[in-house]
């Protein structure tokens, strides 16, 4: 089979499937913007940084407590209804948030709880459709992969457009701006055919002839990925702590972008590399191979400590997050029943966003007694020692799918 068949150009040119990912991209774009453009319009609004600190951690628990909720009952009532009233309960709280950024904390910290529930589970239901859009295989894999960095890039940059819009205009025009992404990429994509096939299950006969299937966690070798999985995320949040401290540390306003930019890119590169690969190995192998590396990586990075190498140390970790990425959603798509994968992609990113905050909470512990690489050190052992909790049942598994034929792949989508 040619490169071209299999290159992210004959992934896009699959039937319906841009018209499906690029609105999914515009909504995507809307939660990379909203933290900054939350956490300034809270500031001048006349509070503090300890009010925008309250409520967008309010906004970030809910969201997480919420999303194994919200991927239910898109697999459960469809994509089409759920991701409206979500999308547009969600604009409505960012537009709440625009209008009066000065009303009572109480209010502030129920808008945050509103919108973090709220929040439309745009990469979930993408990666939904990329596995009924390409056939298993290479082709899934360059989907899922380009859906992995994508997102990185996304990001990357919505952060800054919050800032500069900001600075061109005021913090209402940046969080004005990612209400308006939330609304244009959720009608656009609920309404792409694609989406619109993912109708839920209609009957009672439908739920109760799948509900044990329709339990991803208890899927064969899901659940070890899961755990494993969170080993980037206190890497990710690990450097985003990094990144102002080293700036602060060495007085350069210009390092942590520069930093985050780098980590970013570098993911965005492995990403695409990895995805571009035929891969023999098992997901456990896999994701042991890449923790491991990246592990290695960020403890060599630790163990030196200087600003430099912390740098270009960042750099080459972040090679390594979007392959994991990948990886994870790949296990969420094999590993789990048809009708539930949109719940199992959401436990991943649960996954990670759990390790993000743990790293960034561990490293701004640490670092205001310690240096920038002594509380990386830490948070490379707490990741290592998740690794190391869950490697065994992932070799255990490795064994059992390539002794019984890796076969845990489901087929025959009763949604097809």
């Amino acid at each position: 089979m040619s490169t071209e068949h299999h290159s992210y150009r004959a992934v896009l040119r699959t039937r319906h499937v841009a018209r499906s990912f690029w609105p999914n991209i515009i909504g995507r774009s809307s939660l990379a913007m909203s933290g900054l453009a939350l956490v300034l319009l809270l500031e001048s609004g006349g509070g503090s940084f300890a009010v925008s600190g309250a409520v967008t951690a309010a906004l970030g628990i809910a969201n997480v407590v919420a999303t194994p909720w919200r991927a239910r009952a898109i697999d459960r009532f469809g994509q089409t209804g759920t991701m409206s009233l979500l999308g547009a309960v969600h604009t409505a709280a960012l537009v709440g948030f625009a209008a009066r950024p000065d009303t009572g904390f109480i209010t502030l910290l129920f808008l945050g709880v509103v919108a973090g529930v709220s929040i439309p589970p745009f990469g979930s239901t993408m990666r939904v459709i990329w596995s009924d859009a390409l056939t298993t295989g290479p082709m899934r894999t360059r989907g899922l992969g380009l859906d992995a960095v994508a997102e990185e890039v996304i990001f990357a940059v919505g952060p800054l457009v919050s800032a500069v819009l900001t600075t061109l205009a005021d913090p209402v025009l940046a969080l004005s701006t990612s209400a308006g992404c939330v609304a244009v990429g959720t009608a656009l994509f609920v309404t792409s055919p694609l989406s619109r096939r993912r109708n839920g299950l209609r009957t009672r006969t439908a739920v109760a002839s799948t509900r044990s299937a329709a339990k991803p966690l208890r899927a064969p070798g899901f659940l070890p990925v899961v755990v494993t999985i969170t080993v980037p995320g206190v890497i990710l949040g690990a450097v985003e702590m990094a990144a102002p401290a080293l700036g602060a540390a060495t007085e350069t306003p210009m390092l942590p972008g520069i930093v985050l930019a780098l980590f970013a890119g570098s993911s965005a590169l492995g990403g695409l590399r990895y995805a571009r690969v035929t891969h023999r190995a098992s997901i456990e192998r896999q994701v042991l191979v890449l923790c491991t590396s990246l592990l290695a990586v960020s403890a060599i990075t630790a163990i030196i400590g200087s600003t430099p190498v912390l740098v270009v140390g960042t750099s080459v970790m972040g090679v390594f997050i979007a392959p994991l990425l990948i990886t994870g959603y790949v296990a969420a798509d094999t590993r789990a029943a048809p009708h539930s994968r949109t719940e199992a992609n959401g436990w991943i990113t649960t996954s990670v966003n759990l390790g993000t905050a743990a790293g960034s909470g561990l490293f701004g512990a640490a670092t205001g007694a310690v240096a920038p690489g002594t509380a990386l050190a830490l948070c490379t052992a707490a990741a290592a020692t998740v690794l190391i909790a869950g490697a065994p049942r992932l070799v255990r598994n490795d064994r059992r799918f390539r002794h019984g034929g890796d076969a845990v792949e489901h087929s025959g989508d009763p949604q097809g």
